[in-house]
């Protein structure tokens, strides 16, 4: 039996967590220069944990549903919380840069998680606020993209920068309390139709819709991932302090929960009104990509020196980077039945994700450390916009043929 304020509650304390999760990307970045003088390795090569860590979040939300199959939710969501608060205290003691590594992948892994907050939300809340509560849910999850930064900004700056690592994990290791004492699944409701012939995999990946998906969510996994990780040592680069930092990183998390929020109801408000209600949601995710464009010319043209100016910029271009986290897995149910539906999630999810391990690479460690910004500004443009042609022809495509699966 649903209970609307607990429905809502699910909502908020998986996103909370997701949260600090998300959180530790910008503090990564907002420490790597103390990490680099106690373990005596370049920035550089210290970047390249950030990319073994969004690598093993690729790999634990394709596996999450195993984990969730064989372990059940709770001791799966157990396991994420207890390997990453270790791993995560662990990290400002380390002097070798390979048990670093090891440690990035433990807190990627910790994703495992990200499915079964879906799952657990979606067996509680009614069908008519699904879309807002997951676009809610996803804009708080990864808002901590912003919140770290500020959190971390002023823990840095009036404790030390070892205290900001504790600082995060005391907030996960409290809230996740919280939750093995509060949530569970309502086990009274499923929470995804399954039809009784399971879908071919061959057929989901030789069909081109679900490749043109991967291509039009690439934009949005990337730019997130770059404003998250790369945007802190941007603002290092144009001379603001650790504090200045995490003010100008506030500006993520009032973009991404604002984008979420606004392009789910959007997306819910004209596939209402449209015979397609796949062209329709589609056709509202395309804007954020559009809007990730302007805000990069924003970002190479705009002078940043100026406080308000760059807040402003930073702002818009979180804003049109998490326009998609809103409304893209609104558009899934409108193109796959049954069976294909958990199958197209996983692994169109999982692929455009690979957005979250090439970002940091190309904008952070190829082009932005040693200077070309405004290049690697320029890509995430080129990438938006590789997005939005896949949205013309998944579009065309839509139009012609009926769902998969």
């Amino acid at each position: 039996m649903r209970n609307k304020t607990y429905s809502w509650y699910v909502v908020f304390i998986n996103a909370f967590i997701g949260c600090i999760l998300s959180a530790t990307f910008p503090q990564s970045s907002m420490t790597i220069v103390y990490l680099a003088e106690k373990i005596q390795v370049s920035q550089e090569i210290l970047l390249i944990g950030d990319t073994i860590k969004t690598v093993a979040i690729i790999i634990g939300m394709l596996i999450s549903g195993f984990l969730y199959k064989r372990l059940g939710a709770r001791r799966t969501f157990l396991l994420s919380m207890v390997t990453l608060i270790i791993s995560f205290v662990l990290t400002p003691y380390v002097n070798n840069i390979l048990l670093l590594y090891l440690l990035k992948f433990i807190q990627g892994f910790a994703s495992v998680v990200f499915p079964i907050f879906i799952i657990i939300i979606m067996s509680w809340m009614d069908e008519k606020n699904r879309g807002l509560s997951t676009a809610l849910f996803n804009g708080i999850f990864y808002g901590g993209a912003g919140i770290g930064g500020t959190f971390s900004g002023y823990v840095i700056s009036e404790f030390g920068w070892i205290e900001s690592y504790w600082g995060l994990a005391i907030l996960q290791f409290i809230t996740a309390v919280i939750w093995l004492l509060t949530v569970k699944e309502n086990q009274e409701i499923p929470t995804v139709k399954v039809e009784s012939s399971p879908v071919s995999f061959r057929k989901m990946v030789t069909a081109p819709v679900v490749w043109l998906l991967v291509l039009a969510f690439i934009s949005t996994t990337w730019s997130v991932q770059a404003i998250s990780i790369d945007m802190p040592l941007f603002s290092s680069y144009l001379g603001y302090g650790e504090m200045e930092t995490g003010k100008i990183l506030s500006a993520i998390t009032i973009g991404i929960i604002s984008a979420c929020v606004i392009s789910g109801k959007a997306s819910d408000f004209l596939a209402a009104r449209m015979e397609n209600k796949g062209v329709a949601r589609v056709m509202v995710y395309s804007i954020g990509c559009i809007i990730i464009v302007l805000s990069v010319v924003m970002l190479i043209s705009l002078d940043l020196n100026n406080f308000m100016t760059f807040y402003i910029a930073v702002l818009v271009f979180s804003f049109g980077s998490s326009w998609g986290l809103g409304a893209f897995y609104s558009i899934l149910p409108e193109l796959f039945d049954g069976d294909a539906l958990p199958v197209a999630t996983g692994f169109i999810g999982g692929c455009g994700d690979l957005g979250m391990t090439l970002a940091p690479i190309v904008v952070g460690i190829l082009l932005g450390i040693k200077g070309y910004w405004n290049i690697g500004w320029a890509v995430c443009a080129v990438v938006a916009l590789i997005s939005v042609f896949s949205c013309l022809l998944i579009l065309k495509n839509i139009r012609r043929d009926r769902k998969v699966g």
